[in-house]
């Protein structure tokens, strides 16, 4: 019997929290030789199907009662074959699985057929799963997620390295100069706080595009106005905002995509004496 992956990957996010619950399930496999390729949306041979009508899964379970042994699991929209129903439970055949599933959780006949369609498409032969396969694709897809956060995490990176390697001694210096007129009181994250917030502005595509243009931009920090920031660069930035300046243009970020902060407004995130929105 053919298992096509295509139905069941759809399935495998919710389903990945299923290890916790169960640590061997058996799953159902298909209810019934009737649907195939050539007569799959024939509304006879749906008669006596279900589907399941859940979000992530719907236990089979060796008697009728939820305090029965689990011995199998239906994914979302999968089919099984209904030997008989007391108006509460239906008791099921689904490949090698034979239990018993609450009727709240299938639908039955024609509407079972059109769920099966709108959850697994118009192909016969997406419920054939053994544990053996179904634990092959939570790899298979434990490891797809692991990859595509590598990925992320390695672009980043590339990114950060690229903001500080244009930045030069030039933007550092400045940067570490505005976090000193800005939160040279403040702790350490309220310092990188604050270049975290210059950074952000440096990549948000709202502002310009680079750490001097920001800094400089008309009516923005207060410091350039009143002269504290010529200042500060005139003897020098501490090595406390030095570091701090490091630690943001590194990628280091306390207030995540914030691109304002100031010390009287109350809104926002709170850090030492400043607000970060």
């Amino acid at each position: 019997m053919r298992v096509d992956k295509r139905g069941v990957v759809t399935a495998i996010g919710a389903a990945l929290t299923l290890t916790a619950i169960m640590a061997s399930p058996v799953f159902a496999e298909t209810a019934s030789a009737a649907t195939t390729e050539e007569n799959f949306l024939n509304t006879e041979n749906w008669k006596n199907l279900a589907a399941a009508n859940v979000q992530s899964y719907a236990n089979i379970r060796q008697g009728a009662g939820t305090d029965t042994e689990k011995v199998g699991v239906l994914l979302p929209g999968h089919e099984v074959e209904v030997l008989s129903n007391d108006g509460s439970w239906s008791h099921v055949q689904s490949g090698d699985v034979e239990g018993y599933v609450r009727d709240d959780l299938l639908v039955f006949g024609e509407e079972a057929r059109v769920h099966y369609i709108n959850v697994c498409g118009e192909t016969a032969g997406y419920v054939a799963l053994t544990v053996e396969q179904y634990q092959e694709l939570l790899a298979q897809e434990e490891a797809r997620q692991q990859e595509e956060a590598q990925q992320r995490a390695e672009s980043q990176q590339e990114a950060v390295q690229e903001t500080m390697q244009s930045a030069g001694s030039g933007e550092l210096d400045l940067l570490a100069a505005i976090i000193q007129c800005e939160a040279g009181g403040e702790s350490r994250t309220g310092k990188v706080a604050v270049g975290a917030v210059i950074m952000n502005r440096v990549n948000s595509g709202s502002f310009p595009n680079s750490i001097s243009e920001v800094v400089y931009e008309s009516g923005q920090f207060s410091p350039v106005t009143n002269g504290a920031l010529s200042s500060v660069q005139a003897s020098g930035a501490r090595s406390d905002c030095y570091e701090a300046a490091q630690a943001a243009l590194a990628g280091e970020n306390p207030v995540g995509s914030c691109l304002y902060f100031n010390s009287g407004s109350g809104q926002g995130t709170q850090i030492g004496n400043q607000h970060f929105y």
